[in-house]
Order: C-alpha cells, then structure tokens, then sequence
C-alpha cells in the first residue's frame, strides 16, 4: 500500500486533521475531551526513532476506549499514520486500514477508540507532543496483535 498525504476527508470519522483556518486560532474540541472514566489529561514529549528502508510493517494496533490521542510535531519530518476501523465484535478491520504520509505541519486527533498503529517517524529522530485524557484504572490503552501485519511503500 502506497502513502496519500494527509486528506481530512478521508481520514473522517476516525481522526481530524488539526490545522489552522485562515491563519487564525482555532478551537478543537476532541483535544481536550474529558474522558468517559474517571482520570485526567495528560500531556507527554514523544521521542521515536526512525524506521528505515522503503517498507513499514505494523504488527500490532492499538485503540484508547477512553479518550482521543493528539499528535503535534515539535522536531521531526514525514510520519506515518494509519486509522483501522472496528468490526462489530471490536477488534480492527485491517482490511479497510487507512494510511497516509504527514509531513512535520501535520497534526492529527485520533478519535476515542479507533485502532492505530504507534506513532512512526521515517526521516530521523523526532520529537511530539502527545496529549489524551489517562484513565486512572490504567486501562486507556489496547493492544492487538495483527494475525497478517501491514505492509505501506514509503
């Protein structure tokens, strides 16, 4: 599968692509959403490592059933994002994955429990800012590993 950049449209409903309207500030709500558990914001610097060579495979999805998860580059150049919707029982659909290549502008908020694959960097080390609502059960964050992993063409 080959990289699109980043497409609003395509990527709705399971992400908004965070950007500015007219050079101006704008409100985005699902950022800040409170989560639907008892808990609180939390806000943390990400520092991937690049993956290398002209393949990503992605192994394994994981989803936040509590809140959304926004990713804002501070350092850094492309990026990978891949959005899976859910079957009825719950687990990913990888067969109706959605990826694309963000460039270092790009800022995304991935929906409350969308399947995603980790946060990947291509050109470099990177660093982002990352913010969700952490519940404090300790149970915002679902792993599944893919039985077939993804493979994208960078």
């Amino acid at each position: 599968m080959a990289l699109p950049p980043l497409d609003p449209l395509a990527m709705a409903p399971l992400a908004t692509l965070l950007r500015a309207v007219d050079g101006k500030y704008t409100d985005v709500p699902q950022v800040m959403e409170v989560g639907d558990t008892p808990g609180r914001h939390g806000f943390a610097i990400l520092c991937p490592q690049p993956v290398t060579g002209p393949q990503v495979t992605i192994a394994a999805l994981e989803r936040h059933p509590h809140s959304t998860q926004s990713f804002v580059p501070i350092r850094g150049g492309r990026w990978v994002v891949v959005l899976v919707p859910s079957r009825a029982d719950g687990t990913p659909d990888a067969a109706a994955a959605r990826a694309f290549l963000a460039g270092p502008e790009d800022a995304i908020c991935i929906h409350r429990n969308v399947w995603h694959a980790g946060l990947t960097v291509l050109d470099g080390p990177a660093e982002f800012a990352m913010m969700m609502w952490r519940a404090d059960a300790g149970d915002d964050g679902i792993v599944f590993d893919l039985e077939t992993p993804i493979t994208l063409t960078v």
